[in-house]
């Protein structure tokens, strides 16, 4: 059984004001939901049509026409079909009272006088394609006005990178999302820094002064690169200080249940630390702090010829006192153990070696 006719001029009617049918005895304005409409991606408005019309022109979105002379189609008979037209081009894509009453538009005849819906002729306007139309004649329709707002703002979809641009207020900061011609999307803030490029040509993310926080951040990459010297861990909330026990550090994973090599700086002990089974810990230490019973070794390089040599701070080199010294002469590239005056400073010190000619080698203190 096929769709009555009654139904299909209802919807039809319905479809042309942008209304869905869900009923035949509604009236088209008793209808709520619009009901939308494919249409080509070049008759796509792309700028938001603000409620206040007002606002629309200073935007540039929408021009106002006052009293516009319509022209008649003159393929219609009884004066009953009228075309917007300014000289050869149609002005269509006229804003309908869908985005606010203040689009709402009006008919005069004419002699400039109103002419209401309400009026015997049944007159629709046709907001998309620009054109009236009267059901019945007019009793004066030697010719009509319109003073309405026509869409002027930009139209398609995609196209030209820099119609992704937006201003986002917050408060008395405003910040800007541009899409570049060479494809990178940037977010500059209102002094022009730009807090973040995405850069399609050289596949990367530039972030400017990031805070990341959370309880864990994954970094999935092959190579990490950090141009800075220094490196803070355990960095505290401003003005709070960090507990006497805590520990902190470099941790190796090597996968599943293998040992994690660590570098650690305990600060209960006030030494850095080092395992390599996450479970033992050694600290590290200086030369000076290395235990008596642990033997060092000190070379003293003489390249230029000298009669006599002094060495001071030997405490800081090596174990004093109990430590040996050994002087070797360079004999043609080899190097040959020789004697020598020694003489030491009360405290261990310091040494002398006083040679009696020229000498070019090695002075070695162990101990």
């Amino acid at each position: 059984m096929s769709i009555g006719n009654s139904v299909k001029i209802d919807r039809a009617w319905k479809l042309a004001q942008d209304k869905v049918l869900t009923s035949v005895t509604k009236e088209y304005f008793e209808e709520e939901q619009p009901s939308g409409r494919i249409v080509h991606a070049g008759d796509v408005w792309k700028a938001t049509v603000p409620s206040d019309s007002v606002a629309a022109v200073a935007a540039g979105v929408a021009q106002q026409y006052t009293q516009l002379v319509l022209e008649e189609d003159v393929t219609v008979a009884g004066k009953r079909a009228w075309i917007a037209r300014s000289g050869e081009t149609r002005l269509a894509d006229w804003i309908s009272p869908r985005f606010g009453q203040g689009y709402t538009l009006q008919l005069f005849d004419q002699a400039g006088n109103r002419i209401y819906t309400t009026d015997p002729c049944n007159w629709v306007f046709d907001y998309k394609a620009g054109v009236l139309f009267l059901e019945n004649s007019h009793l004066s329709a030697t010719g009509f006005k319109i003073t309405g707002y026509r869409y002027i703002g930009a139209r398609g979809v995609g196209g030209d990178p820099q119609d992704l641009q937006q201003v986002y207020e917050a408060g008395s900061k405003d910040g800007v999302i541009v899409l570049e011609p060479n494809g990178t999307l940037v977010v500059r803030a209102p002094d022009n820094t730009r807090l973040l490029e995405i850069d399609e040509t050289n596949r990367r993310v530039i972030l400017r002064d990031p805070l990341i926080e959370g309880t864990a951040v994954k970094v999935e990459t092959v190579d990490t690169e950090v141009r800075d010297n220094i490196l803070t861990l355990n960095k505290q909330e401003s003005g709070q200080t960090p507990p006497s026990n805590f520990v902190s550090g470099i941790e190796i994973d090597r996968g599943g249940s293998a040992t994690k090599p660590t570098v650690r700086w305990n600060n209960q002990t006030k030494t850095w630390q080092v395992s390599l089974d996450d479970a033992t810990f050694h600290d590290l230490v200086t030369a000076d702090q290395m235990p008596q019973t642990v033997a060092r070794k000190y070379v003293e390089s003489v390249s230029i010829p000298t009669m006599s040599v002094m060495i001071s701070n030997v405490s800081q080199k090596v174990n004093t006192p109990g430590c040996t010294l050994q002087i070797y002469e360079s004999v043609t590239g080899q190097l040959e153990q020789v004697e020598a005056e020694v003489v030491w400073s009360a405290d261990w010190n310091s040494v002398a070696v006083n040679f009696e000619e020229l000498f070019v080698g090695a002075i070695v203190i162990t101990g």
